[in-house]
């Protein structure tokens, strides 16, 4: 048995066209949305990777602005030649005085330690 074949109404027949042609109407207008959001990303993506050198010579001049920084306050002389600070505590040349605790741990009397 052959299945049946229905003939459609010219009404019906509209109403299919203009269904269609709704379809087409919204298929363009989301093809136009999809081609401007695509434009915006380039466009945002463009101004990120230039934010992003920006930073990267920013980051650089920073380092090279420490750098000089370090090198212009750095402490290169004695504590006994230089000038002190208010406040600042001043350094021991040699570091801290060892003799007692070498002695401690070499067995040895403190007056008498090699190398001190």
């Amino acid at each position: 048995m052959r299945g049946r074949h229905r003939h459609l109404t010219p009404a019906e027949v509209t109403a299919l066209h203009r269904q269609k042609d709704a379809a087409t109407v919204a298929a363009i207008k989301y093809a136009t949305e999809a081609t401007e959001l695509q434009q915006q990303l380039d466009k945002a993506g463009i101004t990120i990777s230039g934010l992003l050198e920006d930073l990267r010579v920013e980051r650089e001049e920073g380092s090279r602005l420490k750098a000089a920084l370090a090198n212009a306050t750095s402490v290169s002389v004695a504590c006994g030649v230089r000038d002190i600070w208010p406040g600042e505590e001043p350094t021991h040349p040699h570091g801290l005085d060892v003799t007692t605790l070498r002695a401690q741990f070499a067995g040895t009397d403190p007056a008498h330690v090699p190398g001190a």
